[in-house]
C-alpha cells in the first residue's frame, strides 16, 4: 500500500510533484489553514505534509498520529513547531542547498540599485526631470566594505560574488569560525555595533531567533553611515521596522532593500511605503526558476526517503531519531 503526501495549493514545481505522483498517493490541501490541514492528512491518513509558507503547529501535529515528516519547501524553519515535531516523533526536513545561488544574487542586485538610486532615477526620468543627472552623483561599490550577518551557504556565496566587485567584506556568525570566513575572503567579526560605522551595506541572512529578533534598531541605525544601506533577505523581524522608518525619513541612513517584512503581505498604510529609498520585493529573493525547481526536486526526494524508510541527508532535528513515527 502506498503511502499519502500531503501537498497544498499553490503547490510546489511540477518537477516535484510528478516524482511524489510516481512513488506515493498524493492529496492536495486547497489551503493552507490548520483546520484545513488537519482535516486533510486525517482523512487521508497522511504520512507527510510538504509546506512552502504555511504553519505547521503543535496542535497539527499532535492531531495527526499518521503523520511521519514534514518537509520545508526551502530552508527557514520558523513556521514549523520542530521541537513539537521532535517531542511527537515526526522528522522534519528541508532543501538548505535549493537557493542561496539565487539570494545571493537578490543580494548582490540590491547592492547596486541602491548605490546608483535607480528606483529615485528611474522615477525622475518617467516625470521629465533629466537634470537630475545634474545634482546626484551615483557610489561605486568598488573598494566599498560589506558585512554580511550571517554566514551560512547564502552568506558564502554573496562573499564570492562581491569579491569579484572588489569589496571588502566582514562577516558576522557566532557559528562560523575566523578561518572558514577566511576562505571566502571574508574578515569576522565578533560584535556588528563595533563594524557598523566603517560599513557601507549591511546584507542580513540570519535565522529569526530570540537572539536575533530586530537585532537591528535605533541603537544600529545611530551608528552606520548616513551613505549606507541595509539589505534584509533573511527574516523581516530582524530589523524594527518603526526605527527602519525614521532612521530613512531623517537621512540617518540612504536607503534600504527589504525582500522581507515585519508583516507580509504588508499593511498598505505602512509608512515605509511611502519613502523613495526603500526597494522592496515579495519575499521571493530565492524564488527564480532554476532554485525552485532544486527545492522541490531536493525536499521531494527527501521526504520520500523516510516514507521509503531511509535516512535522509536533510534531517533538521536528528533527537527524533529515538522515537521517530517513521521508523517504528
Amino acid at each position: 500500500m502506498k503511502k499519502t503526501v500531503v501537498l497544498i495549493e499553490p503547490t510546489i514545481r511540477p518537477v516535484g510533484v510528478e516524482y511524489l505522483k510516481s512513488n506515493f498517493d498524493v492529496v492536495m490541501a486547497p489551503n493552507g489553514a490548520e483546520d484545513t490541514l488537519i482535516e486533510t492528512i486525517r482523512s487521508s491518513e497522511a504520512s507527510a505534509v510538504i509546506v512552502r509558507v504555511e504553519h505547521i503547529t503543535r496542535n497539527i501535529i499532535e492531531q495527526c498520529p499518521t503523520l511521519e515528516v514534514v518537509g520545508m519547501h526551502g530552508v527557514g524553519l520558523d513556521t514549523i513547531d520542530v521541537q513539537a515535531a521532535t517531542e511527537n516523533g515526526v522528522m522534519v526536513l528541508n532543501a538548505p542547498f535549493s537557493n542561496y545561488v539565487s539570494v545571493a544574487e537578490h543580494a548582490i542586485m540590491n547592492i547596486l540599485v541602491l548605490s546608483r538610486k535607480l528606483r529615485i532615477s528611474d522615477h525622475k526620468v518617467r516625470s521629465g526631470e533629466w537634470s537630475f543627472r545634474e545634482v546626484f552623483y551615483p557610489m561605486e561599490i568598488n573598494a566599498k566594505t560589506l558585512l554580511i550577518v550571517g554566514m551560512g551557504k547564502i552568506g558564502q556565496e554573496l562573499a564570492k560574488k562581491a569579491k569579484a566587485f572588489n569589496m571588502h567584506i566582514l562577516g558576522f556568525d557566532p557559528f562560523v569560525s575566523a578561518s572558514d570566513m577566511k576562505l571566502y575572503g571574508v574578515t569576522k567579526v565578533d560584535d556588528v555595533d563595533s563594524v557598523l560605522s566603517r560599513s557601507d551595506f549591511i546584507s542580513l541572512h540570519a535565522p529569526l531567533t530570540k537572539g536575533t529578533h530586530h537585532m537591528f534598531s535605533t541603537q544600529q541605525f545611530d551608528l552606520m553611515k548616513p551613505t549606507a544601506s541595509i539589505i534584509n533577505l533573511g527574516r523581516g523581524p530582524l530589523i524594527d521596522q518603526a526605527a527602519l522608518y525614521e532612521a530613512l525619513k531623517n537621512n540617518k541612513i540612504a536607503g534600504a532593500g527589504l525582500d522581507v517584512l515585519e508583516q507580509e503581505p504588508p499593511n498598505p498604510n505602512d509608512p515605509l511605503l511611502s519613502l523613495e529609498n526603500v526597494i522592496f520585493t515579495p519575499h521571493f529573493g530565492g524564488d527564480t526558476l532554476e532554485a525552485k525547481d532544486r527545492c522541490s526536486e531536493s525536499i521531494t526526494l527527501e521526504v520520500g526517503k523516510v516514507l521509503q524508510g531511509k535516512m535522509p541527508s536533510s534531517l533538521v532535528n536528528p533527537k527524533v531519531l529515538a522515537n521517530a513515527r517513521a521508523f517504528q
